[in-house]
This record gives structure tokens, sequence and C-alpha cells, in this order.
């Protein structure tokens, strides 16, 4: 009887680690795959500004388009992970596990709310994306949250095919993902009401100054802090 309930163990143990090898090769292809598809976006389209130009980056948008017309600006923060195309479909859903080029992934793609103007002229444009354990995508935004990150990443920028932006940040922290902060505002009223959240809330305090004329990007991704945690980092939009 020990010989057999030592086997059941030994089977069970076997089972276990095959099928613990199993989930994590799934995950590091996934993220390979992602991480393929993104470079081969980046070979074709974006490249180092010439000296004298504004933004540290050029993109190619008529070459990205060709691949999916869907990508609607380009998103980067130097000396960080985050150099990736923006998207927006019909719906917050289609991209949140699909690459660019269609096929699933847990990474997903950086996708701008299907609400908001893809011309940037909302008052708060909001886009999503996953908090990576390996960095990618948004995974390093919770170090805004941290002492000392936001004075060495003080500004992204934000590159479309009509313009070119400079994201100045100037707020970061937790908060619900029912927040009326992600619907588009629109009212003098809920501006004052945003400025003042975003300015209480903050976990740090910026070295630019904004107001209610300005325009705001929230970049937004998952929180495990409590339920239904989500962290935003606020940037003013500012036109190169």
């Amino acid at each position: 009887m020990r010989k057999v309930i030592r086997t059941i163990v030994l089977v069970v143990c076997i089972a276990g680690f095959c099928f613990a090898a199993y989930k994590l090769f799934d995950y590091y292809s996934e993220m390979k795959k992602g991480e393929d598809t993104v470079d081969k976006l980046k070979d074709i389209a974006v490249t180092e500004a010439e000296q004298g130009e504004k933004a540290p980056i050029s993109v190619d948008f008529t070459a990205l388009r060709a691949e999916n017309p869907d990508i609607i600006a380009w998103l980067y923060s130097e000396d960080t992970p985050i150099n990736y195309p923006v998207v927006q479909a019909d719906d917050n859903q289609y991209y949140l596990r699909r690459l660019t080029d269609g096929s699933y992934n847990t990474n997903g793609t950086l996708f701008m709310d299907f609400r908001d103007p893809a011309d940037l002229s909302g008052f708060n444009t909001v886009i999503y994306g996953h908090r990576m354990r390996s960095k990618a995508m948004f995974g390093t935004l919770p170090e805004y949250l941290e002492d000392g990150y936001y004075s060495e990443h003080p500004v992204m920028y934000l590159l479309t095919p009509e313009k070119s932006y400079r994201l100045d940040i100037v707020s970061s922290f937790l908060l619900r993902s029912d927040s009326d902060i992600y619907k588009p505002i629109e009212t003098n009223e809920d501006k004052i009401a945003f400025l003042d959240k975003i300015t209480t809330d903050s976990a740090f305090k910026p070295n630019v100054e904004f107001g209610t004329d300005d325009r705001y990007v929230l970049l937004s991704t998952c929180s495990y802090d409590f339920d239904q945690a989500r962290q935003l980092v606020i940037a003013k939009l500012t036109e190169l």
C-alpha cells in the first residue's frame, strides 16, 4: 500500500511539474511573440529623430497603417521599455488580449478608449495597457508611485500621424476602475473637479503648471492594492 501511495504522489508531483513548466513556457512564448510583433513595427516605421527635432523619435505612420489601420499613435518614454504603438478599436475589449496583428496574446496592445477622439482633442484622453511582470507594456508605471522615479522620468512623447506631443507627467495615484475620471470630461465644473483630484491624490508634486485650458493623457494600468484597483499616470499634453 505504501508503494502505491508513493507512486501516486510521484505521479501527481510529476504532473504538477509538467503543468507548471507548460504554463511557464506558454508565458514566455507569448511574451516573446509580443516583443517580436512590436519589434517588427519598430523596424519598419520608427527611427531616431534627426538632430534638431523636438521629439527623440520619428514615426512613419503610412508604413504602420499598412500593417494595421487601427494604429493611431506611438508612445515613447526615454530609457524605459515604453516604446509602443497605440491602437483604437470600436470597443475597449478587442485589443485587451490581442497584438496588432490580431493574434491572441495576454500582453495585449496599448489602446485608446474608444470614446475619445483619436486626434487627442478631448480634455482627458485615456490609454490602457497591461501591467506586465516583465516590465513590458505599462509594467513600469507603478514606479511613479515610488520616490524618485518621477524626477528621473518626468516626460514622455506621443506621436500621431498629424502631430507630435510632449507629455509632461503631472500626477499618479490609485483609484477604482469605475471612477468618473475615465469618462470624457466636457464641462468646466468637471474639469475643475478633475484637477482637484489629480492634485490632491498624486504621489508626487509635479514641476510643471497645468490648468483647465490644457488637455491631458491618462495612462491606465491595473493594480492589486484593493478590489477593482487601477493606477493612473496623468500627463499634460503639449504640441511640439
